[in-house]
C-alpha cells in the first residue's frame, strides 16, 4: 500500500488487520560446620533444591506468553480454528493461583502456526529488519520496536523483532533466577567487553522471550510482526541461528537484504519524515494564496535568519508563529502554514521532549515544527518502491531522535503512530492486573485516599552524575515535588476544569471526580533501582513505600516467577505508577516516558504528572 500523493487528501498509514483465530557460576557456603567437602556439597545442593522448591511454590504459576517458542507443545484446535495452549492444569487445587476474591487470569497462550504467519507476511510486500541495540534496557528496546512498527507500516512490510531481550538483574540469587530462565554472560552474548571488569555476578543476564514483555497476539491484530525465530522457521532455518546482539546478518540468515545505509537515514541536511507533500501551488482565485505568494521572499528571508545556529534544521512552531505575525497574520495556523509553504518551508508534526532532549520518547504531547522543504525526505518517497524481500535499516538511529525516529507531514499519520504506541503495543494483561492489586494495597496504606508516586533512579545515574549523589538529598527533592499533589488536586476539584492529554480516543479517569485526594502526610510510592538495604530503610523512614512492602504471595501469583527478574518487576512498577493520582519522574530516564504514556491512556489530567 502507498500513501496518497495528493496534498489535499489526508495521508493515512497503510494497515493490515489480522482477525485472531482464538481468544485472547555457583558459590559454595564457607561455613566450617562439616569436616568433609562431600558433606558440604550434599548439604549445599540439598539446601539450594529446597530454596528453589519453595520459590517455585510461591512463584510457580505458569507464565503465559504470546511467543510460541516459549509455550507448551501445541494443543488441540480451538473452536476458533487456531491451536491454543492451555496452562498447567495437572492439579486443579494448585495453591499457585490468586487468592479467592480476586479474578484469575485466563491461562491460554495462542501459538501461531507457520501457515498463519505466512499468510500474514503474504499480505505485505516483504520484511523490514532493524539492528536492535539489545545492550540497552527494556524501555529503549521498546522505543526501537515502536519506531520499527511505524516504519514497517509505512513501507507495507512485516516487521522482524528480536525473539528475546536481556534482563540485567535478579531480585534473588543468580541460581534462583537461573532455575526459571536461561542465564547468559551479557558480554559473551552481545560481543562486548564493556562489562568484563565487573564482578562476574554483575556480568550475567537473563534471556527473556519477547512475548513476556509485549502482547504479540494483541499487536498482530493491527500490525504485521514476526519474531526472528519465526522468520527463521518460515525460511526453513534453525531458530538457533538468531544473533545474540540483535543485529541483522545476511551471512548468518543466508539472504541478501537491501540495506538502508545508516548515513542515509537522517544525515546533516536531511529531516526524515513519513512522506513528502506536494510543493506550494499558487491558486489565483484564493486571496490568501495570492498574499502568501507575494510575501514568499520576505518569509524565506525571515525564517532563514531564524534557522541560523540550529543544528537540527528545525524550528519550534511557537517562535515561527510569532515571527510570521509580523506579516499581518493573526493566530490562524492555516494561513501561517500557507505563507510558510509558499516561502519554501514545511510544517512538521512530532512530539514534545523534556528538558530539551528526546530521551523519554513520550507520544502524549504533540507539537509542530518547521523545516526547509528541500531538506524534508520521506521514507515512502525514498524506499517505498523497493521490492526486495528484506529491507534492512542499518545501525543505530534511536538515540536523540524523536519518537518513531522521524517526523510527520500528516496529522493522521502522527495519530496512527500515537495509537500504535498507546493501544497496540502493550504489556500482557497479567502486568496490568498486578498493578491494579498494588493500587488497592497503596490505598490501604492511605486510608482509602488516592496516592502519589515517584521514580527514584539511582545506580548508573549516580555514577554518571545525572542525579543527586546523596540519597538523602534526592529523597528530599522528591518529597518536595510530591508535596504539590494536594494543591494540584484542590485546583482541579475547585473549578479548574479537568482535561486529558492530547491523544486519540482520550477519556477522563473517573477518579478525577470521585477519589479522595492525596494528603502531604500520606505514605507515597517509590519505584527505584536502589537495592542497598540501608538505603531502602531510609526511603521507608521518609514515608516511602516500596513494591516489596506491598506484594503478598497471592499478588505475586498473578504474574508468577517472572517477578523474580528485576526488569519485569520494573515493567510492572511502570503500570503501578500509571495508577497514582500524582507522579513525579525524571526527564533523563526512559522509565518516565513509559509511565507518561500509560498515564495518558489511564485518563489522568496532565497537571497530575510532573516530569522534569
Amino acid at each position: 500500500m502507498v500513501l496518497s500523493d495528493e496534498a489535499e487528501e489526508p495521508l493515512v498509514l497503510p494497515t493490515t488487520s489480522y482477525p485472531p483465530s482464538s481468544p485472547r557460576s555457583k558459590r559454595r557456603p564457607t561455613t566450617n560446620w562439616f569436616t568433609t567437602s562431600r558433606r558440604r556439597i550434599v548439604i549445599y545442593i540439598g539446601g539450594a533444591a529446597l530454596v528453589i522448591f519453595i520459590l517455585h511454590q510461591a512463584f510457580g504459576r505458569r507464565w503465559t506468553t504470546s511467543d510460541p517458542a516459549w509455550g507448551m507443545p501445541p494443543g488441540p484446535e480451538s473452536a476458533y480454528g487456531g491451536p491454543v495452549v492451555a496452562g498447567n492444569q495437572a492439579n486443579p487445587t494448585d495453591d499457585c493461583r490468586p487468592a479467592l476474591g480476586y479474578p484469575t487470569i485466563q491461562e491460554v497462550t495462542e501459538t501461531w502456526p507457520l501457515d498463519r504467519l505466512q499468510h500474514m507476511v503474504d499480505e505485505t510486500k516483504g520484511y523490514y529488519a532493524r539492528d536492535y541495540s539489545l545492550w540497552l534496557g527494556w524501555n529503549n528496546i521498546r522505543y526501537i520496536i515502536e519506531a520499527g512498527l511505524l516504519q514497517a507500516g509505512l513501507l507495507n512490510r512485516t516487521l522482524i523483532v528480536p525473539s528475546f531481550v536481556y534482563a540485567r538483574q535478579c531480585e534473588f540469587g543468580l541460581d534462583v533466577c537461573a532455575a526459571f530462565v536461561e542465564m547468559v554472560n551479557r558480554g559473551d552474548a552481545i560481543g562486548w567487553d564493556e562489562w568484563r571488569q565487573w564482578p562476574i555476578e554483575k556480568q550475567m543476564g537473563w534471556k527473556i522471550p519477547i512475548g513476556m514483555m509485549i502482547d504479540l497476539n494483541h499487536l498482530r491484530e493491527t500490525h504485521a510482526v514476526v519474531t526472528m525465530a519465526e522468520y527463521l522457521r518460515l525460511r526453513g532455518l534453525s531458530p538457533d541461528l538468531e544473533k545474540g546482539n540483535g543485529q541483522w546478518s545476511d551471512d548468518t540468515y543466508k539472504l541478501h537484504s537491501r540495506a538502508i545505509p545508516n548515513n542515509r537515514w537522517d544525515p546533516s541536511g536531511v529531516v526524515r519524515v513519513e512522506q513528502q507533500r506536494s510543493p506550494f501551488v499558487l491558486d489565483e482565485s484564493n486571496p490568501d494564496s495570492l498574499a502568501a505568494f507575494e510575501a514568499r521572499d520576505r518569509v524565506k528571508e525571515k525564517i532563514e535568519e531564524m534557522m541560523q545556529g540550529h543544528s537540527q534544521n528545525v524550528l519550534d512552531w511557537e517562535f515561527v508563529q510569532q515571527a510570521i505575525r509580523s506579516f499581518g497574520l493573526d493566530d490562524d495556523d492555516i494561513k501561517i502554514e500557507l505563507f510558510l509553504r509558499a516561502g519554501g518551508f514545511e510544517v512538521l508534526h512530532t512530539y514534545q521532549g523534556a528538558r530539551g532532549f528526546d530521551l523519554i520518547k513520550s507520544v502524549v504531547t504533540p507539537i509542530k515544527q518547521v523545516a526547509r522543504m528541500s531538506e524534508v525526505h520521506g521514507i515512502i518517497d525514498d524506499f517505498g518502491s523497493w521490492t526486495d524481500e528484506v529491507v534492512h535499516l542499518e545501525g543505530e538511529v534511536h538515540l536523540y531522535r524523536k519518537p518513531g525516529n522521524l517526523r510527520f507531514t500528516s496529522v493522521a499519520n502522527l495519530q496512527f503512530f500515537t495509537r500504535t504506541v498507546l493501544y497496540n503495543l502493550r504489556s500482557l494483561p497479567e502486568v496490568s492486573a498486578l498493578a491494579d492489586r498494588v493500587d488497592q494495597r497503596m490505598k490501604e496504606r492511605t486510608d482509602g485516599r488516592m496516592w502519589s508516586a515517584a521514580h527514584v533512579r539511582r545506580g548508573d545515574f549516580v555514577t554518571y552524575g545525572w542525579t543527586e549523589n546523596s540519597l538523602e538529598k534526592h529523597i528530599e527533592i522528591v518529597k518536595k515535588k510530591l508535596s504539590r499533589a494536594p494543591s494540584v488536586w484542590n485546583d482541579i476539584r475547585n473549578g479548574q476544569q479537568a482535561h486529558t492529554f492530547d491523544i486519540p480516543d482520550a477519556h477522563l479517569n473517573p477518579a478525577m471526580f470521585e477519589g479522595q485526594i492525596p494528603q502531604n502526610d500520606d505514605p507515597f510510592y517509590i519505584a527505584t533501582d536502589e537495592r542497598d538495604p540501608a538505603a531502602l530503610d531510609y526511603i521507608r523512614s521518609q514515608g516511602g513505600v516500596l513494591i516489596m512492602d506491598l506484594l503478598k504471595p497471592e499478588d505475586r501469583n498473578i504474574v508468577g516467577w517472572p517477578l523474580l527478574i528485576t526488569d519485569i518487576l520494573a515493567l510492572a512498577e511502570q503500570h503501578v505508577m500509571a495508577r497514582a493520582a500524582f507522579f513525579n519522574g525524571y526527564a533523563a530516564s526512559s522509565v518516565a516516558g513509559g509511565v507518561l504514556n500509560l498515564r495518558a491512556v489511564n485518563g489522568w489530567d496532565p497537571r497530575t504528572t510532573n516530569v522534569e
